[in-house]
């Protein structure tokens, strides 16, 4: 997937979901800059993804780039290296980041997962100091989304509107 760049800043948009089946931050990046007012962004990502070598290739966007994300939510989560790469910088580089969800499969679910995971992201360095970092199994929200998306009238087509099953989420702050 390239984006190309757009020649004005698209500001209304606040609100996007990417499928990407080989995950980038480059290309993640990109649709920041052209949608530099994004507060909510919609991640599903079903293959292995390239090296997101972030720290060297984009120190210096880093310093001058404002992330204005507030909720992030990832399907499919696996915890491979790619997806661990770019969580880890939304982590460390989100200022106002609020939530972070991951939907990790049923059998990812557990103690050891959620205690390598807070290791991994870096959890105790994040650059929002409220942000909640939360795991779920509620995999019937992909089917959900994907039936929405069309509503228009809806603020955000995406958010999901039922509520989750069971004890099926953790937080790790």
């Amino acid at each position: 997937m390239r984006v190309d760049r757009l020649t004005t800043a698209v500001r209304t948009v606040k609100i996007l979901a990417i499928l990407m089946h080989a995950l980038s931050l480059d290309t993640v990046l990109d649709l920041m800059r052209c949608f530099p007012c994004l507060e909510k962004l919609y991640i599903e990502s079903s293959g292995p993804g390239i090296s997101n070598l972030w720290r060297r290739k984009h120190r210096t966007l880093i310093r001058s780039l404002d992330i204005p994300l507030k909720t992030i939510v990832w399907n499919y989560y696996r915890g491979i290296k790619s997806h661990v790469d770019l969580a880890t910088f939304f982590v460390l580089n989100a200022r106002v980041l609020e939530l972070m969800t991951f939907e990790v499969n049923v059998e990812d679910f557990n103690e050891e997962f959620f205690a390598q995971h807070h290791k991994k992201l870096q959890v105790d360095s994040r650059a929002s100091r409220g942000a909640r970092i939360r795991f779920t199994t509620d995999w019937c929200y992909n089917y959900h989304m994907k039936l929405s998306v069309h509503d228009l009238g809806r603020a955000d087509p995406f958010e999901r509107t039922h509520p989750l099953q069971g004890d099926t989420t953790f937080e790790l702050c």
